[in-house]
């Protein structure tokens, strides 16, 4: 297998892989602020931009962790490169470049979830339609590995998959404790 397939594979899945965290983060984040305010923290969309691991990025740019401007930047801003938005360009990017290495259905989830992407109405999207994006990201996303653990040949190729998948996983799941780690330790 030559360097460049295994790279592209590896960073479809971490991307993939990223764009289905930042789902599942702001969906939670979406639950915990319907919760009432004595439950919640103040700084639910700070802990957000952090766990994603963009705080720099984010605070060069706005001035607040709001809700509108935290799903605004982590969904579908084009100029952060770990949006959703940019996650599934670089996944569909890095799989047109090796076409051959992934199968049918694969590609037909990586293409076609980029088009309907494009296809959406992502300016003001209401509280709910958001939240039928996530869930839409959520299920690509399973429909992509899905069709990577049935179609796929148990080959080098699959395993630069999984190891990317993996590879963000952990990254992501580090993240969240360290900015969690706080709600995690026994009370003195």
């Amino acid at each position: 297998m030559l360097s460049r397939t295994a790279d592209s594979l590896f960073w479809t899945a971490r991307y993939l892989e990223r764009a289905d965290f930042l789902a599942r983060i702001l969906d939670s984040a979406l639950r915990l602020t319907a919760m009432p305010a004595a439950k919640v923290g103040p700084n639910t969309w700070e802990s957000v931009i952090a766990s994603a691991g963009v705080a720099e990025a984010f605070y060069a740019r706005r001035q607040t962790a709001t809700e509108r401007t935290v799903r605004d930047f982590l969904a579908f801003d084009p100029d952060n490169p770990s949006s959703i938005y940019s996650c599934l360009a670089t996944a569909r990017a890095n799989g047109r470049a090796v076409r051959t290495a992934l199968t049918t259905e694969m590609w037909e989830c990586l293409n076609g979830a980029w088009n309907e992407l494009l296809a959406m109405e992502t300016a003001r999207m209401s509280r709910e339609a958001f939240t039928r994006f996530l869930e839409w990201v959520e299920q690509l996303t399973l429909v992509f590995d899905g069709s990577a653990r049935r179609t796929m040949l148990r080959n080098d190729g699959y395993w630069f998959l999984r190891l990317g998948g993996a590879m963000e996983r952990a990254d992501n799941t580090a993240r969240i404790l360290d900015v969690k780690y706080h709600l995690l330790l026994p009370e003195r």
